[in-house]
C-alpha cells in the first residue's frame, strides 16, 4: 500500500500522507502500480464526464469542464513535461544543448504551440465521442498510458545521471513490465475488448514516439515520460473517434 500511494501522491494531486522522506527505492518499487494510478485517474474523469451527461450539461461546457478536472487531478505534471520536451525537440540542437533547454524553466514557442494543437485535438476528440463511449475511453485511456509509463521507466535508458524521472528508473525491475501489463490488459478487456484493440495501436506509435526521443536524447528524461502520456492520451482519442464512433 506504500508503494502504490507513493506512486498515487507523485502522478495525481490526491494527498494520504505528509512524507518528506522520499528515497530512490520508494519511488522504483512503485512503478508496477503506474496502471492502478491510471484507474483512478481514469475512474474520477469517467465519473465526472458521466455526471455532467447525465444532468445534461451543454457538450462543449462539458469538455471544457473534464479538461479542468484532468488539470486539477493531475496538476498538469504530463503537460509541464510535453512542453518542455516540445521546446526541445523543435529547437535543432546538438543532444547537450537540448538537454540543458529541457532543465531550463522558462517556456518557449515552441511549447505553447504545441499545448494549444494538444488540446486543440483532445477537445476534438471528446466531441466526437458520444457521452457514453467518452466515459470508456477516458477509463480505458488514462490506465493503458500510465502502464506504457512502465515500458518507458524499466526499457529505455535514462538520458541523465540524476533528475526525478532518474528515481523511477534507478531500482526498476524488468518483471515490473510484465506485471503493469497483465493489469492494463485484465482492466481494459474487462471495460470492452475493442479498447484492447484501440491500446494495442495507440501503444505501437507512442513506442515509434519513444524511440526517436531516444536517438535525438541518448534516452529518456522525466519530462519525456510526461510528454509520451500527453501524446498516447491524444493517440488514444483520435485512435477510438476512427475505430469506435
Amino acid at each position: 500500500m506504500r508503494d502504490f500511494i507513493t506512486c498515487l501522491e507523485f502522478l495525481t494531486r490526491v494527498r494520504f500522507s505528509k512524507r518528506t522522506d522520499w528515497r530512490d527505492e520508494d519511488f522504483s518499487r512503485s512503478v508496477p502500480y503506474f496502471p492502478l494510478v491510471g484507474l483512478v485517474i481514469g475512474f474520477l474523469l469517467a465519473a465526472i464526464n458521466y455526471s455532467l451527461f447525465y444532468i445534461e450539461t451543454p457538450l462543449f461546457l462539458r469538455v471544457t469542464l473534464l479538461l479542468l478536472a484532468e488539470i486539477i487531478i493531475t496538476g498538469g505534471l504530463m503537460y509541464d513535461g510535453f512542453m518542455d520536451t516540445a521546446d526541445v525537440v523543435f529547437s535543432a540542437r546538438s543532444r547537450e544543448r537540448m538537454l540543458e533547454i529541457m532543465k531550463d524553466s522558462h517556456v518557449g514557442s515552441n511549447a505553447v504551440l504545441a499545448i494549444i494543437i494538444l488540446l486543440l485535438l483532445k477537445i476534438a476528440a471528446y466531441l466526437e465521442l458520444s457521452g457514453e463511449t467518452l466515459t470508456w475511453v477516458l477509463l480505458t485511456m488514462s490506465v493503458a498510458t500510465r502502464t506504457f509509463m512502465v515500458v518507458f521507466i524499466v526499457n529505455f535508458p535514462y538520458a541523465r545521471k540524476e533528475g526525478i524521472g532518474h528515481m523511477f528508473t534507478k531500482y526498476a525491475k524488468p518483471f515490473y513490465t510484465y506485471i503493469a501489463f497483465a493489469v492494463c490488459a485484465g482492466i481494459i478487456a474487462a471495460c470492452g475488448l475493442q479498447y484492447l484493440a484501440v491500446a494495442g495501436i495507440c501503444f505501437t506509435v507512442t513506442l515509434i514516439i519513444a524511440q526517436y526521443l531516444k536517438t535525438q536524447l541518448g534516452g529518456l528524461t522525466g519530462d519525456t515520460y510526461g510528454a509520451l502520456t500527453e501524446c498516447g492520451n491524444v493517440i488514444y482519442l483520435l485512435t477510438a473517434v476512427f475505430l469506435l464512433r
